[in-house]
């Protein structure tokens, strides 16, 4: 796996990366892994699970998959485990963006104010 892949991996993995308001600019960090094996532990301020942001949680991946989330002293870390420190930044592991407006007909057959706002609920 190129380097570039496993960032974008780690970021997939991981869908958002979000930093406090007005927070200064972080130097890029760039994780190289020879193989696609390797697991790297994600150390960010925060983990939101869904439900509640947590502090002293951490995330493990490896190639392509999270393995662990969870308080860093409950994740088995393997040897050769690469930690990459993700100071003033909130993880939220696995969300996915898939929400669907499947009753919704499309905009040019009727305008979105029209089927949101005027026709009803039923």
């Amino acid at each position: 796996m190129t380097p570039s892949r496993l960032v974008l991996t780690l970021l997939a993995a991981c869908s958002l990366v979000v930093r406090p308001h007005g927070a200064q600019a972080q130097p890029r960090q760039t994780v190289t892994v020879a193989d696609t094996g390797s697991a790297v532990l994600l150390l960010p301020s925060r983990v939101f699970d869904g439900m509640e942001a947590h502090e002293g949680w951490a995330v493990l991946v490896r190639g392509e998959r999270i393995i662990s989330a969870g308080p860093l002293a409950g994740i088995a870390t393997p040897p050769g485990t690469r930690r990459l420190e993700l100071p003033g930044t909130t993880l939220l592991p696995g969300l996915i963006e898939a929400h669907s407006h499947l009753l919704l007909h499309p905009y040019n057959e009727t305008p979105w104010d029209d089927q949101v706002l005027r026709e009803p609920l039923a």
